[in-house]
């Protein structure tokens, strides 16, 4: 999944979202938290500022104090999913792979993990992604993760083609983006392991398959 959130030449941050969040106090890390398990158990309507205060123990006043807006507030909770993404992986996932295959392996069984021990974690991105089809202003904030998703897969399958592993028929950014959907389809469709699987494996003949585009030898 958005497993490994890297830099990238045409997505940078300063620092990784795992680091901006270790540097919250723990006053502003438990709103996002609360706010955080707010959305994921009952959805991103329910999400109220006031809810959020009494989950902690303090007024809206002494939020606000923290989180001047609501948007600043949603901010913070895609930061923190994207760092749950950045450092929670499925077991074994987080040695470092050898080759590019290993690595989208690698982002599959992320994807698994998150599903069945971590569903929270689809749950808000689900929330997000949806609110933000009619929210610009959620757009922008989740807008870096998706892009940092999406970086991470097109830097795995430019790896693959040095390698001479992957022969997709199309370039490295738009191979990306064909598997960020798929896997988005995945994650969020209501699909059976199985079905899931398939996805998967269809994703590796997708990358693995001669490209279309070479010549054909003459007879």
């Amino acid at each position: 999944m958005a497993g490994r959130l890297r830099t990238h030449k045409e997505a940078t941050l300063p620092q990784s979202p795992a680091q901006a969040v270790a540097q919250l106090d723990d006053r502003r890390l438990s709103l996002v938290r609360a706010a955080y398990g707010i959305i994921a158990s009952d959805g991103f309507e329910s999400l109220r500022t006031r809810d959020v205060a009494e989950k902690v123990g303090i007024n809206v006043a002494t939020l606000h104090y923290y989180f001047p807006s609501k948007e600043s507030l949603i901010g913070a909770v895609a930061l923190y999913l994207a760092a749950q993404f950045e450092t929670l992986h499925a077991p074994g996932s987080s040695t470092p792979a050898k080759s590019a295959l290993d690595r989208l392996r690698h982002e599959f069984a992320d994807g698994r993990f998150y599903l069945t021990q971590h569903p929270e974690m689809m749950e808000v991105m689900r929330e997000l992604n949806a609110r933000a089809r009619r929210d610009d202003a959620i757009a922008r904030i989740i807008g870096p993760l998706k892009q940092y998703w999406r970086a991470t897969i097109e830097e795995i399958v430019a790896a693959g083609v040095g390698e001479g592993v992957f022969l997709p028929a199309m370039t490295p950014g738009e191979a990306a983006g064909v598997i960020v959907a798929m896997l988005w389809g995945a994650a969020t469709l209501p699909l059976n392991a199985g079905e899931r699987e398939h996805v998967y494996s269809a994703i590796e003949r997708l990358l693995t398959a001669p490209s279309l585009n070479r010549p054909r030898s003459k007879s």
